[in-house]
């Protein structure tokens, strides 16, 4: 009884130092909440014991849904800012506006070059600086004019020969901001808009957001990777899917750590990383897609939990020409790894064992595929079929609980399948010559070639491209006919059975094997030629994987939210995140890209999933508090503020922008308070 005392004392201590060196605001100053990116609030008038007592305060249409034919159709991923006297949000149609923090009520918007706040923006000093396409925008917190003292007539842009697109807020001081543009980080000197210094990262993207140290003075940003999933990755001074240390004053890199090697899946590093400062150290979390959680002492440069790391032997040989890729990756052991990258279908099928003709479908959608292993090279051979291409973590990140020091962070867990084919033809290939040549095959092989549009063109198309729907819309696939005669796909023209069985799950195609066989000698002689004369493109896309219902193939939960402990690396809870009914079932753990917050009243509030809900939990152990259902899904982490004695808790509203969640996208603002 004692020990507990006097570990309560202790804690109390160290907590009370701990949320006061960060010098916490009510204040919710950029997107991320403050410049560490913890996503935590001080303020606790909710709390644990009133979370269930939240009504609604107020809602805010800005006035501008997307339709599916909008040149801005997306979702609002722009968590609000609080300046102290005003909630600034956005629009998809690149207005930013302020509105009464107490009644939602517009006070003014701005119209800003689009996409304009894709992330987020920052409040500094009277100014609010607004990312967008042609750089950083500045404009008065009073009014919502362009405040021409900074920049060029209130804009400051990169150099004329890089891009000046930045998609998270930037980083303000006294007398300097830093910018994250797309494929450089720049510090600019204010209000001027000078460049001080520049970091060039050779073709990684920042996306997602930067965070900073200022008691060390250093930025610490996480990157993309270099290729949509082919080319080169082979390049000199490489900082590509890693989190980085840059010397805030002068520009220098002081370190970088690398998760994925020759990265040909899209496991980009993700998130804002989390900055801890404590009295003994100044600590950097950042996230990866493929559950890995580096820790990296700031002052020192060096990976904490470099010991944690083991080295998984992979597959370096690449079927594909012209492709690198490592022997071996990495898997960060501690703080305990959030995904498992390598797809089992074999406990699939077991979860669906009862349904016989779902259980065939998946087979036949698995049959050229490759699974049960991370990090499979590409192939035109086969297929691999991988997990986490949208996380483990995704972009939102995650929030650090200072009153349970601990790190509360949401993953999804849902399967993908990598397709790698040919196409034609290469732009830079003569039009007029090569439209001739394909004539003369197309007369040498008249039957064939009538067949094909009588009975194979209205699916694999005119030119023979197919068919590949995105992660936006679905799994549709129907694939390119260009080059299918090189590859072991092409075996589905060596037999009527073949091909009725690689078509089964297609309309019903009446053909002979006479016109099979002609069907055959025109590809290899249209395949023959576009090889000879080096036309073929070589491409590559992602797809999900989802069974004969449209639902995503690999045993729920899809969505987790994750508790891990900063002192032992080690999970303190995880829980389904969402819910969706399937057969009049709740099935547990959706996929989600909302986010979360956590306060000092020991709450966390998520959002983001297709139930359209958003929930409070308790953060000590995951348990549900309350929830309440949205119009639309939420679409960026949640925030808070104090305003006249009340603390609102503000949800971004707009839909979420992939399959699963429903098509229309929103506008709305909510905002939750304590009943009286």
């Amino acid at each position: 009884m004692k020990k507990n005392i006097l570990f309560s004392i202790i804690f109390a201590v160290q907590y009370f130092f701990i949320i006061n060196s960060h010098s916490l605001s009510d204040e919710w100053f950029t997107s991320a909440g403050d410049y560490n990116s913890l996503k935590f609030s001080k303020i606790e008038k909710i709390n644990k014991d009133n979370a269930n007592n939240l009504e609604l305060a107020w809602t805010y249409k800005n006035g501008f849904v997307p339709d599916k034919n909008s040149t801005f159709r997306n979702n609002n991923q722009a968590t609000p800012i609080f300046t102290g006297k005003k909630l600034i949000s956005s629009s998809m149609d690149g207005f930013v506006i302020a509105m009464n923090p107490q009644n939602g009520k517009e006070i003014w918007r701005t119209k800003i070059e689009y996409p304009s706040a894709r992330r987020g923006f920052t409040y500094f000093e009277g100014n609010i600086f607004i990312p967008s396409g042609k750089g950083i925008y500045v404009l008065n917190e009073k009014d919502g004019t362009l405040n021409k003292n900074f920049g060029l007539d209130g804009l400051i842009t990169n150099n004329k020969n890089l891009s000046s697109l930045s998609l998270v807020p930037p980083m303000v001081f006294e007398d300097k901001m830093i910018v994250a543009y797309i494929n450089t980080v720049v510090s600019h000197s204010i209000p001027s808009g000078k460049i001080n210094w520049k970091v060039n990262l050779n073709g990684s993207r920042v996306w997602s957001g930067i965070s900073y140290d200022k008691k060390n003075e250093k930025l610490v940003f996480v990157t993309s990777n270099l290729v949509n999933l082919l080319g080169n990755t082979n390049i000199k001074d490489d900082y590509s899917n890693s989190i980085v240390v840059v010397d805030g004053q002068t520009g220098q890199t002081n370190c970088k750590f690398k998760d994925t090697i020759h990265d040909h899946w899209d496991y980009d590093m993700v998130g804002n990383p989390i900055i801890i400062n404590s009295n003994n150290s100044n600590l950097a979390y950042g996230f990866s897609k493929t559950g890995n959680i580096f820790v990296v002492n700031i002052p020192e440069c060096k990976l904490v939990n470099a010991d944690h790391i083991q080295k998984i032997k992979t597959d370096s040989l690449s079927p594909i020409e012209n492709q690198t890729y490592s022997d071996y990756q990495i898997r960060i052991n501690n703080p305990e790894n959030l995904m498992d990258l390598e797809y089992e279908l074999s406990s699939y099928l077991d979860y669906i064992s009862k349904d016989n003709q779902n259980l065939d479908y998946v087979k036949h959608r698995t049959r050229n595929s490759k699974f049960g292993k991370s990090f499979i090279p590409l192939s035109l051979d086969y297929d691999p079929i991988v997990m986490g291409l949208h996380g483990g973590p995704e972009w939102p990140g995650g929030s650090y609980d200072f009153t349970n020091n601990q790190i509360i962070i949401p993953t999804n867990h849902y399967p993908w399948i990598i397709r790698s084919y040919y196409s034609c033809c290469l732009k830079n290939k003569p039009s007029a010559q090569r439209k001739a040549q394909q004539y003369l095959i197309d007369l040498k092989h008249f039957n064939a070639n009538k067949i094909y549009k009588n009975k194979c063109s209205s699916c694999h198309q005119k030119r023979k491209k197919g068919k590949y729907e995105s992660e936006f819309f679905g799994d549709t696939y129907i694939p390119s006919l260009s080059g299918v005669t090189l590859t072991k796909k092409g075996e589905s023209l060596n037999s009527l059975k073949n091909f009725k069985y690689s078509h089964k799950y297609t309309e019903n195609i009446e053909i002979s094997d006479k016109e099979l066989s002609l069907l055959k000698e025109y590809f290899e002689a249209h395949d023959k030629y576009l090889k000879e004369n080096d036309l073929l493109r070589l491409s590559a896309t992602w797809q999900l994987l989802l069974d004969k219902y449209g639902e995503f193939a690999s045993k729920p939960p899809h969505g987790k939210l994750t508790a891990f402990d900063v002192s032992t690396g080690k999970i303190t809870w995880q829980i389904p995140f969402g819910e969706k009914f399937i057969n009049n079932q709740i099935i547990k753990g959706d996929i989600n890209f909302g986010g979360v917050l956590s306060t000092a009243g020991n709450i966390s509030i998520a959002t983001g999933t297709p139930d359209k809900n958003v929930y409070i939990f308790n953060s000590s152990n995951g348990e549900e508090l309350w929830r309440t259902k949205l119009k639309f899904a939420g679409s960026s982490p949640p925030m808070t503020y104090l305003y006249k004695g009340e603390q609102y808790i503000i949800i971004n509203s707009s839909g979420g922008r992939f399959y699963g969640y429903e098509k229309e996208f929103g506008d709305l603002i909510y905002a939750f308070k304590l009943k009286r």
